[in-house]
């Protein structure tokens, strides 16, 4: 199983980071899915869409879940060209401010991005 990058597809924000992270993650290192996608709890039976609302989340094939800025610093890691950038978000007060910071982004995703779709973007309908 590819670890699971679940994602807001309404969230214009979102996407584009999705649109992003398809363009550096050559080796399909990932399946991203909208946690509004009907298949996710295929991908993931656990899956929690209060929880999923609030943040991205990492889904590991050990079990492991990170959510929010860990998250995208755990998706940085794992991407060779985008390695360096991860290292640089472990860097204290890096962390901490990226914690501190993620709710208030996650809160008004809606009003800093255009609305995304969800259609065409979930790994099931990309054929990922």
């Amino acid at each position: 199983m590819k670890p699971l990058v679940i994602y807001d597809g309404a969230c214009g924000l979102c996407v584009g980071n999705l649109k992003w992270l398809r363009r550096f993650d050559r080796l399909g290192i990932f399946r991203p899915i909208a946690y509004q996608d009907p298949t996710l709890k295929t991908y993931w039976p656990a899956a929690d869409r209060k929880r999923c609302e609030e943040a991205l989340h990492l889904v590991l094939p050990d079990g492991r879940i990170f959510r929010g800025a860990e998250a995208f610093r755990e998706i940085l890691m794992r991407i060779p060209m985008a390695f360096p950038f991860g290292l640089l978000m472990a860097i204290p007060p890096l962390p901490w401010i990226l914690r501190t910071a993620y709710p208030l982004l996650a809160r008004n995703r809606y009003f800093l991005g255009a609305h995304g779709t969800v259609s065409g973007l979930s790994a099931r309908k990309e054929g990922r």
